[in-house]
């Protein structure tokens, strides 16, 4: 299991993001990123800033057991939960305040550094509330990298859209959390990228070992047997630097 979720976020509605947060809670992430991405009507740096204020307000009622409504982003109003019990255990089961949550902004031409970033870190991928234009990029770009764990959490019973349709008031059964970088399209797609890549850290244990041979063999071979296999080396290398050209060696 990654250490760390990167939620690509699009959508204005906290609760959406407060049930991936906690479903990944339960299972020992402790550590979270906010990327707010394509955010509909507002500019990255803004809607970051709203969300941000709106997941606070949001999730600090849930603690005072109390329901703040969202349709369409727009907060309703606050009413007293119905059955404070299992949003109270669940805040103290995961010790919600040992959480590391970041907040950022991303501009979708800065897209590609940052999943670049948090591939490197070994991060898991969150798209439930990322918008078409930026799940696509994002899957594709992640995919021609080799692939990396791409969750979506989805909720399978009937949305009644209260405090009902949050984590802790779910059975296991009312919701999934694919990883659908799992799913056959993906995994074929995956390996097929797979074959045509060679890391930059192979490559270079492969330069030196093929250098370490060469060397070897120019001080122990005879001059009459040295003299073919020196040019076969140089064709070979020849050979691996056109190779070279046409492979990817991914970031």
């Amino acid at each position: 299991m990654a250490s760390r979720v990167v939620l690509l976020a699009s959508s204005p509605n906290p609760d959406v993001y407060f049930n991936v947060i906690a479903h990944n809670a339960r299972q020992g992430v402790r550590d979270f990123v906010v990327a707010v991405v394509g955010a509909p009507g507002a500019d990255a740096p803004t809607a970051k800033i709203t969300l941000e204020r709106k997941f606070s307000e949001f999730t600090a009622a849930l603690r005072d057991s109390s329901y703040i409504a969202t349709a369409d982003g727009s907060a309703g109003s606050t009413a007293p939960l119905a059955k404070p019990s299992p949003m109270k255990k669940f805040f103290a089961d995961v010790n919600w305040g040992s959480l590391d949550t970041l907040f950022r902004s991303i501009e979708e031409a800065d897209l590609r550094d940052f999943l670049v970033e948090q591939r490197r870190v070994n991060a898991a991928f969150d798209v439930t509330a990322c918008r078409n234009k930026e799940l696509a990029g994002a899957v594709a770009w992640l995919v021609s990298r080799g692939g990396s764990p791409i969750h979506s959490f989805e909720v399978r019973k009937r949305m009644t859209y209260t405090e009902s349709d949050l984590l802790p008031y779910l059975d296991t059964s009312d919701y999934a959390y694919p990883d659908l970088s799992g799913s056959r399209l993906i995994r074929s797609a995956t390996r097929r990228v797979n074959l045509g890549t060679i890391h930059k850290s192979w490559f270079w244990v492969l330069a030196v070992v093929v250098a370490l041979v060469v060397g070897a063999l120019a001080l122990w071979l005879p001059e009459q047997i040295a003299t073919p296999v020196f040019a076969s080396a140089a064709t070979f290398a020849t050979i691996m630097s056109a190779v070279g050209l046409l492979v990817r060696y991914p970031d």
